[in-house]
Formats: C-alpha cells, structure tokens, sequence
C-alpha cells in the first residue's frame, strides 16, 4: 500500500494520482478565482504525503550519490538535509495515526531508508569548508542537527537498532561547534547589536545571520542535549588543512540560560531596527558609513527566505518563555508575506501584477521569472515553508516541565494558533500545486512555481519584467557586487570567489534566457531544475502534507 492510500484512509478521504496530473486544468470560474485555487483534492491527505514521498523519492533518486548531492554547496548541503529530516518526521507523524500492519511496515522503511542516509550525510558534511566561510552559513549546521536531534527524540523505536546515544552524541557536537563559532560575535559596539554577516567583508548586518542567530540559539536552548566534547575542530585533519589551533569547548549541559539569553537579546535589537519596509516585508539588511556606528545604510531587496527564518525562531521563544507576543509577531510576519504574493487580489488583473513577493498568490524571489537565479537562491523559497511549518507546529496545551524550561498553552491559546495556522493551508495548498506543476518530464520541480501558471491561465500575457526595489543590491545573485564599495572585500580567497562570477560585458547568454523566459510558450521548457529546486519543491509539499495532518 503507497503511503499516500494509508493516509486517505486515516482522514476518509480518497487516494489520488500526483504524476502526470494537470493541476490548472481543472480550474472553472465557477470554482472562484484562479490565484486561489487550491485544487478539487484540498482535503484529501492522502494526495500530500503521497506528493511528499514522491518528490523526496527523487530527490534522492536523481542528486543522492550515497553519502552526499555533489552539485550542490556545503551551506545548502546543511538545508537539504534538514527539509530530507523534516520529510522523514512526516512520515514519523502518519505511522504514529496508522495501525496495520501493513502501513505500519512501508512507513517504517521509509523512515529507516532515509535515516540512513541522513546518518551518512554526516560523515561527507564538508565541515571545514563552512566552518570558515560567513556566519550565518555557521548556523544553517546548527540546525540541520537540531532537526536531526528532534528526529530521534520523538521517533527513536522507527530509526533502527544503530540509533544510540553515542549518534545522538555526535549530531550534537557538531551542533555544539558550529554554534560556538558565532554565540560571542554579538556586537553593540556598531548599531547597538547584531552581528555581521561576513567577516571577510566590511560590516553589513544583515537580516538572515541574525535571524539565524535567533532560531539556531532558542533551538539550542530547547533541544540540545548537552555536550562534554571539548574537541572544537569540525574535521580531524582540520590543523592539517589550515594550520589552525583553536582553543577548547567548553562543557555545555541542556537547556544552559545562555541559549536562551542570546535568543531573546537579539529579536530584541532586530525588532527595534527597522527590518521592515513599507509593506512589512523584512529587507535584507544594514551597511554602516564611514565614520559612523549606526547601521545608516538599508539595502532596500527582499528574499523570500528573510521571511521565514524568524518564524521558528518566535515559536521558540513563546515556547521558552510564554509570552504571547511572539506569536502574534509571527502571525503578523506571515500575513505580510501571503499578501505580497498576491493571494488576496480583487481581479485577476492585479493577481498578475507583482505585489512585492511575487504574484497570483504564487510566492517569487525577483530572479524567478529572469532565470538567472544565482545557486544560493535556488533553495531560498524552500526555507520558508520549512520554518513556517515548524512556527505552526500545534501548541502543547498542558504544562511541562523540563530543567530549565516551562511552558503551557492555555486552550484558549492552543485554539488560536490552530485556528490562525489553519488559514494558511490554501495559501500553502496553492503554492505546492504551482511547484508540482513546474515539473518536467523528469518530474524534476522548477524554480519559477508561477511560470506554469501563466502557460495554462493567463494566455495571452506575458509577464512583466521584475525589477528590484529602489536603493537595493542584489548581492546573493549578483556576487560581484561584493568586490567593491561598500561591501570591499578583504580576503583574497574569497574576493576571487565574487570575481570568477562577474558577468562579461556581452552577457548574451543569460540576456538570450531571460528572452526565452519571456515566451510564455517557453516558460516550463526552460525551466531550472537542480537538486536546489527539488529540495525547496519538497519543503512547500511537505508543508502541505503536515498541515493537512494538523
């Protein structure tokens, strides 16, 4: 039996075909508009986790190589693996709503099959390459881990006999050391906190690093289990490599106030620094002018995955501390991000029209639709819903108590947050479908979901051209933006990193992909299609599957 059958039969509701199926297709007016459509199987779950195991599937089948995904680079390495992990909890979270036999053995499989490959994942992890590289690349490691560590706490009887405490141990250490790289590098001597995204760079406070620093220190805080290696090196041959003696760790226990400090004190300072445009929608970041210490400079761009980051980590600190006001934070970051999509349009003339985040209720990075997305970009919308799944994970609605921890949610509360997460679900629904619908014959996703879009429904129009927003630098598709001011790169390594991508001056390749783009004809033929974009499709249809299920 697929997967997909045992969870139609858990929520009564029909299994369905995901391959091959023309999702706009049965789109009708009388259906209601068409930047809204959620398909004629919103309710059936068993079309989500059968589209959860499926993409996943290829993931693996068509980038895995058995210990890592060689095309891709080490940071999005740390993603990937955490949205594989996210998958794997999904079907931890089905088999525990199951009861035959049956079910119970193709879920448990699944779940062993992938564990594996998570466990060897951990022997390739280039850790030296991303331990020396930008602070926030640092903690996208930390969290892998931590979603790892989640795994086994709450579903050790289905990850196999090997699943000790000594893996246990080794999965937290590496958190341990990546997280030390940037727990004292919150800096008030320029803009009254933060910290600097790279240091190879002058400093730039930017929004992913200290969200990061956020989520990766209450996630810390929380699910840690401690660690009494010493040992800072990533690799045992890291002092070969580098010539570099680093001093010793020192001993953390679980649940240690640091942790916990550290997260509150930055959504403090990012909260108060105007992240914000006028929208709502959180900008990349800050540059500070010679001879100042006030973060002066915004860089006015927007990425879809500076709006997810925080969630996870305000779940957190309501969790940490029961404060509410995180939540409603959260909601009020969510709500900002589904209208720049244009989800809540009144014609299908404004649905089109780019609304900040992208366009007929279809989330966007501005080089989507270009095709000229740099590599980085290619996993950024997956990011989002991975940490908007984590932020509407149901609140526990009894006390616990843990050292050094305690929360409750009132059921009022509980009742609320379930209520306000339920109404993403279309929204989540929408922007799966348009995913699954970039695919190619390969079932390979795409990076642009809104192109397919466009080829079934808008016919006659193609789309606009993107631009950026006034006074930003699109530096994560544009690297050679960095060599200069006022960015100025200061070490060599990676100063020749940014320069080898500098465009000619007749960069007639990328202007001819963009024309192609254009074409409404050729939207989907010319789609990107990398183990990136296949990761950030699973992490939207993941999303699916788990908010059905809640």
């Amino acid at each position: 039996m697929r997967l997909r059958e045992a969870f139609a039969i858990l929520l009564g509701a029909s299994a369905s075909v995901v391959r091959g199926e023309g999702f706009w297709d049965g789109w009708q007016p009388s259906l209601g508009p068409a930047w809204q459509w959620t398909g004629l199987r919103s309710s059936d779950g068993g079309y989500w986790l059968n589209a959860t195991e499926e993409v996943l599937g290829d993931v693996q089948d068509l980038y895995w190589n058995g210990t890592s995904w060689p095309s891709t680079i080490q940071w999005i390495g740390a993603v990937i693996n955490t949205i594989v992990t996210s998958a794997v909890e999904t079907f931890g979270d089905a088999l525990q709503e199951t009861n035959t036999d049956e079910d119970v053995s193709r879920f448990q499989a699944d779940i062993q099959k992938y564990f594996t490959q998570i466990e060897a994942y951990y022997g390739s992890e280039d850790t030296i390459q991303i331990f020396g590289a930008a602070y926030d690349d640092a903690q996208w490691v930390v969290l892998e881990w931590l979603e790892v560590i989640k795994l086994m706490k709450n579903y050790q009887p289905y990850l196999g006999p090997t699943t000790d405490s000594s893996v246990l141990a080794r999965f937290a250490h590496r958190a341990h050391v990546f997280y030390n790289i940037v727990q004292n590098h919150f800096d008030t001597s320029t803009c009254g906190g933060g910290i600097t995204w790279n240091p190879a760079l002058l400093p730039y406070k930017n929004a992913i690093t200290n969200e990061l620093f956020i989520s990766s220190s209450i996630g810390m805080y929380l699910y840690f289990p401690g660690d009494n290696d010493t040992d800072p090196y990533p690799a045992p041959n890291y002092i070969t490599q580098t010539g570099k003696i680093l001093p010793e760790l020192q001993y953390v226990t679980a649940y240690d106030m640091t942790f916990l400090n550290n997260a509150v004190q930055e959504y403090q300072w990012f909260k108060g620094q105007n992240f914000t445009n006028s929208q709502g929608l959180i900008v990349d970041g800050f540059h500070i002018s010679a001879g100042q210490t006030s973060c002066d400079e915004r860089n006015e761009m927007v990425y879809t995955y500076n709006q997810g980051v925080l969630l996870s980590g305000l779940r957190g600190l309501w969790e940490a501390t029961g404060d509410a006001s995180y939540l409603t934070d959260g909601y009020g970051y969510i709500s900002t991000a589904i209208e720049a999509t244009g989800w809540n349009a009144e014609n299908d003339t404004t649905a089109n029209e780019w609304a900040g985040l992208g366009r007929n209720g279809i989330m966007e990075d501005y080089c989507d639709s270009h095709g000229d997305c740099s590599q980085d970009a290619t996993i950024f919308k997956g990011v989002y819903f991975h940490h908007l799944s984590l932020f509407c994970e149901p609140l526990p609605e009894q006390t616990a108590l843990i050292p050094g921890v305690t929360y409750i949610a009132p059921a009022e509360l509980a009742a609320q947050h379930r209520s306000q997460c339920s109404s993403y679900r279309a929204w989540i629904e929408h922007n799966a479908h348009a995913a699954l619908s970039s695919r190619d014959t390969s079932y390979r996703i795409g990076q642009w979901w809104g192109a397919s879009f466009f080829d079934a429904l808008v016919q006659a129009e193609t789309p606009r051209p993107v631009t950026v927003p006034l006074n930003s630098t699109d530096y994560r598709n544009k690297p050679w933006v960095l060599t200069g001011s006022p960015w100025t790169c200061t070490d060599a390594v990676s100063c020749a990193t940014y320069e080898q991508s500098t465009p000619s001056s007749d960069d007639s390749i990328t202007v001819h992909r963009r024309n192609e783009l254009q074409d409404r004809q050729a939207n989907v033929n010319v789609q990107k299609t990398t183990v990136e974009t296949q990761a950030q499709g699973l992490a939207v249809v993941d999303a699916a599957a788990k908010f059905l299920m809640r």
